[in-house]
């Protein structure tokens, strides 16, 4: 009973909970879902640091029996830049240049607050050093940027319920 260490499924996570990733401890303040079509789902977890300074985003999709986990913050870029991109499948971002690997369309939705499905694609351009800069176009001319790299659950300690 005492010491028993509890597993808890990533892609299962609730609000509240805290979690470690990066030396920095993280609570989950929002829950979402992506709906990839045929590519599958995923749940995101929306965090801000323990101080409350920083937000992050980890998104987990539970694929083939692994877990594929991406973990990201935003970031700022001119709609020319994020056009550009799209446009020519390559850009520099803080001193590197990515280069456009993966596109996806799919489906957006808060679960925390009840938003109605948004359709979105999403363009994943990855660097030499395997960081990843993520433009999601959600039509209209709004874009977001994200960037971040691919993390092993192994990097993900000190799961704890509220």
């Amino acid at each position: 009973m005492f010491g028993k260490k509890e597993n808890f499924k990533l892609d299962k996570l609730k609000e509240g909970f805290t979690l470690k990733v990066k030396k920095t401890t993280w609570k989950i303040i929002e829950i979402a879902e992506y709906d990839w079509s045929g590519d599958g789902r995923s749940i995101e977890y929306i965090m801000t640091s323990e101080d409350n300074n920083i937000e992050a985003f980890l998104e987990v999709e539970f694929l083939k029996g692994d877990y594929e986990i991406y973990f990201s913050q935003a970031v700022s870029l001119d709609f020319s830049i994020l056009k550009d991109a799209i446009n020519t499948s390559e850009v520099v971002f803080s001193g590197y240049q990515f280069s456009l690997e993966e596109q996806y369309k799919g489906a957006y939705k808060n679960l925390t607050n009840r938003t109605s499905w948004e359709n979105l694609k999403s363009y994943m351009f990855y660097n030499s050093n395997e960081d990843i800069l993520t433009i999601e176009d959600w039509g209209n001319d709004k874009f977001e940027a994200f960037f971040g790299e691919e993390i092993k659950s192994k990097n993900i300690k000190n799961i704890t319920p509220n």
